[in-house]
């Protein structure tokens, strides 16, 4: 609970006069961290009750439902659930245009997964409930299926753990049966005794957005990794002294993306632990180590 307190006062301290966050405490505040400030306060059950950060997030949207990209519109969206809000003009039109199979040439500039678009936006979809038709659902869960290598994971040009955990996701949200993948052997290839999760198999350190994406993996194909304890030891590590989280276990400063990550993946791994027994009275067996 101190750790929680502490975690807390390190991301409100972090907020400027516009209502907005910043992880570097100086009065520039913008979208992405407003998202991780608001989506870790939510996970620590402290989001704050503050018209002020809703009318600094409705300042994103433009007058035809559009932002100015797809990483400020997911996080001006999400932020405004988590506070209690809705965009003030439907965004559905510009989401549906912009869900498109993705392909190497729509890869994001400096982007780890060719797939993070379209995760944003199928994630949007489902959060806004927006109906996505069924010729795009479609053509996206095709296109993603054409970057599975036989290794079971997905990417470009090879497999890693980060665009598997986005094209399982993906393909969770449109309805594929994920479980017909059989990425299980992937992860289990990028399971670590040290780190818990690495970005590709056998390729060591290993980072807290690694860890995140190998933990999203599990919980979408309902996989209890044995190395979820390894997980967790790795992101207490991370926790600084000001109650935030750093990249990596070897020091760095703390940021508001990184404290997100973190909260989000312990967040999972309580939640697989949780739903295990629940799992094994229906009879369903638990996916470990076999």
């Amino acid at each position: 609970m101190i750790q929680d307190q502490k975690t807390i006062r390190y991301i409100s301290e972090r907020q400027c006069a516009s209502g907005g966050y910043c992880f570097y405490r100086l009065d520039e505040p913008n979208a992405a961290d407003t998202l991780y400030a608001l989506a870790s306060l939510a996970l620590l059950d402290a989001v704050p009750d503050d018209p002020i950060t809703l009318s600094y997030l409705h300042t994103f949207q433009r007058t035809d439902g559009s932002f100015s990209n797809v990483n400020v519109g997911y996080a001006v969206c999400r932020a405004l659930v988590l506070s209690g809000g809705r965009p003030h003009i439907d965004p559905a039109g510009w989401i549906l245009s912009l869900l498109l199979p993705p392909g190497d040439s729509t890869r994001p500039v400096e982007s780890s997964s060719l797939f993070e678009h379209v995760y944003l936006l199928t994630d949007l979809c489902k959060l806004l409930g927006i109906a996505i038709p069924s010729d795009k659902k479609t053509a996206v869960i095709g296109a993603v299926l054409r970057y599975k290598h036989p290794d079971t994971g997905f990417g470009h040009p090879h497999s890693t753990i980060i665009e598997t955990g986005h094209a399982l996701a993906i393909l969770a949200a449109l309805g594929y049966p994920v479980s017909s993948a059989g990425s299980i052997l992937f992860l289990k290839k990028c399971e670590d005794p040290a780190y818990g999760f690495l970005a590709v198999p056998e390729v060591t350190p290993a980072y807290l957005e690694h860890i995140h994406s190998g933990i999203r993996a599990c919980s979408v194909l309902g996989y209890l990794s044995p190395v979820h304890d390894q997980c967790r030891e790795f992101i207490r590590y991370c926790q600084l002294d000001n109650g935030g989280y750093a990249r990596s276990i070897f020091g760095g400063a703390a940021t508001l993306e990184n404290t997100y990550l973190a909260l989000t993946a312990l967040a999972m791994i309580k939640q697989m632990s949780n739903d295990a027994p629940h799992r094994r009275s229906a009879g369903t067996a638990l996916r470990c180590c076999d």
